[in-house]
């Protein structure tokens, strides 16, 4: 099972015309181009009804899944929260942002920011995490929440909300109150349902909507807390789910001994009572999942799944006022999370390594007009083509320091030529490459590596990187996981190209042709004529 973070991008098509500069220029009978992206935290990719999950609630999420089109393998390029949206919203790998886990990351440029200066309004509501928390990252206003709000200080909306209600912070409440780690991250929420962070969100985003009246097109991010731990939605949602059937999770063959020692040891880490005992006074978190029986795991199961369900009813809202403005049938909606959640399969909770229910995430895109409706999209898709498939929309120029490329054609035309060959993900000291039918998880530094066949093995129980059979094709793998590498990071998203344009120095005379070209265009016959004929007048100088 996977998890999403949720994106809704509004869209009128033709509505401007880009110039050269990269300035809008207002159409006489089109409405302008509105932007949404609206995301949660750490929602599996199969956390939701209509993707497959007949126990799910989320008839707004199926909505968008009914009316869009659904991208069944899509990969987040960050596995943990933050390096995944640094790399969602810089366009760049985590190894050209430096962002891995809790780092800055506000030095690199936005692609927001393109689309700001193109003469965009744009805002963020919610959780976006940048680090630092008060960096703007090319939003024009934004309304700031985190995972655990501190009410010591003034820069959390979300806590100066609670503040003002005379509230304590509800994570707080939840987790020092003793009884923590036998409740495995799963408690009803402890105040009234309208301070829940979710319907808070919720609740903003649908006004900011309802009163936007700028002579502008806006882009608009919608920041969703859950269904990332705590999971503690209110009670009614979890009402919705009372006797309700959920599956068991996943143990592997042979369990975590036949893993490499860092699962085990991240379990440990999870374990820890130390930040617990000793943390911050607005709560931290910690789950055991040893000794879980298999009521206590459909019980942590059904509290995640409430807690999707809660904000599918925001999302319902959010929808409903695009609706009441008549911005629908001018409205591209993507729908997406920053990564998953193992919740107890392979004896895991959380992210951070690389199995399929930590690195996929749902993502459907509905089309104005509700154009390719209910279709599936089977092929790989990497949150890393996000930012230059909506520049691309948008007329925009795609800057070169971003590491993806556009996928406008094939989520319009369904244009095959766009699918990646491989996508990555990178997390600390692990990187992933994955094929349609293969998965390599490769350890820097480490005499550990892990190698499936995802055709006849979808769970990663049966390591192969010792079976002579698959070493020829694991070597394949590994140097095109090098050729990306280094493209990716010598010739795309250095410090030195981290400027709107994005673009290097003239490529040397003696070399004229640009390997991150040759690495991710089409090589025509038309491109290699002219490469031919600029090595000929450099070789005649």
């Amino acid at each position: 099972m996977r998890t999403v973070s949720v994106l809704i991008i509004l869209f009128s098509f033709g509505a401007f015309s880009f110039g050269d500069s990269g300035k809008n220029a207002k159409s006489a009978d089109k409405k302008p181009l509105n932007i949404v992206v609206i995301t949660t935290d750490q929602q599996r990719a199969d956390a939701v009804g209509a993707l497959g999950n007949p126990h799910m609630i989320t008839p707004n999420m199926d909505r968008l899944v009914n009316e869009g089109v659904s991208f069944t393998s899509a990969y987040v390029a960050g596995n943990t929260c933050i390096s995944s949206r640094a790399a969602f919203y810089t366009g760049q790998f985590p190894h050209n942002t430096g962002c891995y886990g809790f780092q800055d990351w506000s030095h690199n440029r936005s692609w927001v920011e393109e689309i700001r200066d193109s003469g965009y309004y744009t805002a963020a509501m919610g959780k976006v995490h940048h680090y630092p928390a008060t960096a703007m990252m090319g939003y024009d206003e934004r309304l700031y929440t985190e995972n655990f709000p501190d009410l010591k200080k003034s820069y959390d909306d979300y806590a100066n909300y609670l503040k003002a209600e005379g509230q304590e912070s509800p994570t707080k409440l939840l987790t020092q109150a003793g009884d923590w780690l036998d409740k495995h991250a799963s408690n009803a929420f402890p105040l009234e349902e309208k301070y829940h962070v979710d319907q808070f969100v919720g609740r903003m985003a649908t006004r900011w909507i309802q009163d936007y009246d700028y002579d502008k097109p806006f882009f608009l991010h919608i920041g969703f807390q859950g269904p990332h731990d705590p999971y503690d939605p209110p009670q009614r949602f979890i009402d919705m789910y009372e006797g309700r059937d959920v599956p068991l999770p996943h143990f592997d063959v042979g369990g975590l001994e036949s893993r490499p020692p860092h699962y085990a040891r991240f379990m440990e880490a999870c374990r820890s009572t130390y930040r617990f005992n000793e943390g911050p006074d607005y709560g931290v978190w910690a789950v055991d999942l040893t000794d879980m029986d298999d009521e206590a795991f459909k019980r942590m199961r059904r509290h995640y799944y409430a807690k999707i369900t809660g904000i599918d009813y925001q999302v319902g809202k959010i929808l409903d006022m695009l609706e009441e403005r008549g911005l629908m049938e001018n409205t591209l909606i993507i729908f997406t999370s920053d990564h998953g959640d193992n919740l107890g399969d392979h004896e895991l909770i959380y992210k951070w390594l690389m199995t399929e229910q930590s690195v996929t995430v749902p993502f459907v895109v509905r089309l104005p007009g509700g154009e390719r409706a209910g279709e599936r999209d089977d092929d790989l898709f990497t949150q890393i083509d996000v930012g230059p498939t909506i520049l691309a929309a948008l007329g925009l120029e795609v800057p070169q320091r971003l590491d993806g490329r556009s996928n406008w054609n094939r989520i319009t035309k369904d244009d095959r030529s766009e699918v990646p060959e491989i996508v990555y993900c990178e997390d600390n000291y692990l990187v992933m490459a994955r094929s349609k039918d293969r998965k390599l998880i490769y350890y820097a530094g480490q005499e550990h590596e892990e190698y499936f066949n995802m055709e006849t093995d979808p769970w990663e129980e049966y390591n192969l990187v010792n079976d002579p059979a698959y070493k020829t094709e694991i070597l394949e793998l590994k140097a095109k996981m090098l050729e990306w590498f280094t493209v990716s990071r010598y010739l795309g998203s250095l410090s030195q190209v981290n400027k709107p344009n994005g673009k290097r120095g003239k490529w040397p005379a003696n070399h004229p042709e640009d390997p991150y070209v040759l690495s991710t265009g089409p090589k025509t016959p038309e491109f290699r004529a002219e490469s031919e004929r600029a090595a000929a007048e450099a070789r005649e100088k």
